[in-house]
């Protein structure tokens, strides 16, 4: 049975569970997102799809991914949504677009990870972190075990009524990310590495006379901001002054999907 999972990542939470379930399935090739955006894909048996949950739904990114790829629509597709806080919608979301395609979305799963959305708040200390990727290494192994065995119907959305308002917010706030980069600064801490270009997944980030200028279609995935090795890259006056974060088992050289 040919298996693949297909991730999106800006700082490792999602690329950690990513690669942790595949080796709990074993034989799985793992293939970002990003780096295949707009080429054809190869249809498989069976199908995973990981992401972390931005504003209670989809990455704009993992949206377009899922409406213009083909799949199997035999096969089976299941998705993996790593999550800080509430899952909202996103299950929903990605089998609407699915059943849109004639197909259907086998089950979905959410696991906790590290809250890192740093306009809202930092992440947590380095000790609660290991908690967190403890549990959610148990959550996987249980997770590979449902999809080894072929789980259908789970769908682990944020529950009604709650899951109404949060599908609502999520509408509102996510057609406004791409626009939403003109509150990025540069400081005089800036080195000119050009770093946030690189691991930008969509290419937003342009260096013009070695300062980074964003291009207005970003997915708010905050990974300029976050693998900045000098700090030098606000979001307004929300992220100043709080901790950056990215996935302890990465570096940023893992998330340079694209030569310079």
């Amino acid at each position: 049975m040919k298996s693949i999972i297909y991730w999106f990542s800006g700082t490792g939470n999602s690329l950690a569970v990513a690669m942790d379930l595949a080796k709990a399935l074993g034989d799985v090739e793992l293939i970002p997102i990003a780096g295949i955006i707009n080429r054809p894909i190869r249809p498989c048996d069976r199908m995973g799809v990981v992401f972390p949950v931005y504003a209670f739904g989809l990455p704009l990114i993992v949206r377009r991914f899922l409406q213009c790829s083909p799949v199997n629509k035999a096969g089976y597709i299941y998705t993996v949504a790593t999550m800080g806080g509430i899952a909202g919608a996103v299950h929903r979301e990605a089998g609407k677009i699915l059943s849109g395609q004639g197909a259907k979305l086998s089950a979905g799963w959410s696991v906790p990870m590290p809250g890192n959305y740093p306009v809202l708040k930092g992440p947590p200390p380095p000790e609660k972190q290991e908690l967190i990727f403890a549990k959610a290494r148990a959550r996987i192994e249980k997770i590979a075990a449902a999809i080894s065995r072929g789980a259908t119907g789970i769908y682990e959305n944020t529950r009604i009524p709650l899951r109404w308002p949060l599908e609502f917010i999520h509408n509102m706030a996510g057609d406004k990310f791409s626009d939403a980069d003109d509150k990025f600064t540069v400081s005089p801490k800036c080195i000119h590495c050009g770093l946030c270009s690189k691991v930008c997944p969509v290419e937003n980030i342009r260096m013009v006379e070695k300062n980074p200028i964003w291009m207005h279609h970003c997915e708010q995935c905050m990974a300029c901001l976050q693998w900045c090795p000098t700090q030098a890259i606000e979001y307004g006056s929300s992220t100043a002054g709080k901790t950056r974060y990215h996935h302890p088992r990465f570096k940023a050289v893992d998330f340079c999907l694209r030569e310079e």
